[in-house]
């Protein structure tokens, strides 16, 4: 499990030594050495990809998670954390949801989260080349893919079937890549649904059944004001909640 960190190099190189802490911890898979922290086999032992890859969900809305990325050394867990929870949530798992931590890391801009370039995903703005964005056997993105080219595909596809992206911000404020997936969301129109919890970002200290339930009750209401962002505050709630609860409940992009 998490004992993987004080594994040496040699240990964290091996395949088979990843897969088995990761199937005990899936969050020590940041600990693997590239490339294995974001190998497949070893993300399907994480609980990170289906081990059916051609799984059926139970809606046919889809979702975005929007994160910071945690499967590397020196990041913090709380992305993982938090898709694992949705994962095994009773209605967050009905939806089919974009993990953009495990897919592809290339991109149009040199320094990869800079705000002020010009790419916001669309093919007007990405400086790659549709070739290199789109496999053309499947009309989507591909390993080789600008990441914000492959994350506002997704969000498209959130968009049309009615569904949402779900922007896990940690203690200390939003990374500088989901910046520029809010600007992209607010482009694409789809519904976006902010947590925010408080310092300790134990999973004993936040509930994912709070954005659960916020997100059922939101579709079980008619999907009213799918153009407000809604701020849904996850931690526990005491003795943080009226510390740390205090953002508007929705607010205009």
């Amino acid at each position: 499990g998490s004992s993987l960190r004080y594994a040496g190099d040699t240990l964290k190189s091996d395949k088979e030594v990843v897969i088995a802490a990761v199937e005990q911890d899936g969050t020590a898979l940041k600990f693997a050495k590239p490339p294995l922290n974001q190998d497949v086999d070893c993300m399907k032992a994480a609980g990170i990809f289906d081990q059916d890859e051609n799984k059926r969900y139970e809606r046919t809305e889809k979702a975005v998670l929007s994160v910071k990325f945690s499967q590397a050394d020196k990041c913090s867990p709380f992305a993982t954390q938090f898709h694992l929870a949705m994962k095994n949530d009773r209605f967050l798992s009905q939806f089919k949801t974009y993990y953009p931590n495990a897919w592809c890391k290339d991109s149009c801009d040199p320094e990869f989260t800079n705000i002020k370039h010009p790419c916001r995903g669309a093919e007007n703005t990405c400086q790659f080349s549709r070739d290199t964005n789109v496999d053309a056997s499947t009309g989507r993105p591909r390993a080789s893919s600008c990441w914000r080219f492959a994350f506002r595909f997704h969000q498209q596809e959130a968009k049309d079937t009615n569904g949402f992206m779900i922007q896990a911000e940690e203690y200390g404020g939003l990374g500088d890549g989901q910046k520029i997936e809010t600007e992209m969301a607010k482009e694409a129109g789809i519904k976006i649904f902010r947590t925010y919890t408080v310092p300790n970002q134990d999973p004993v200290w936040w509930k994912i059944e709070k954005i659960s339930n916020h997100i059922q009750a939101w579709y079980t209401n008619g999907c009213k004001d799918p153009e407000l962002l809604e701020n849904v505050f996850i931690g526990i709630d005491r003795p943080y909640q009226n510390e740390y609860e205090n953002r508007p409940p929705t607010e205009r992009l």
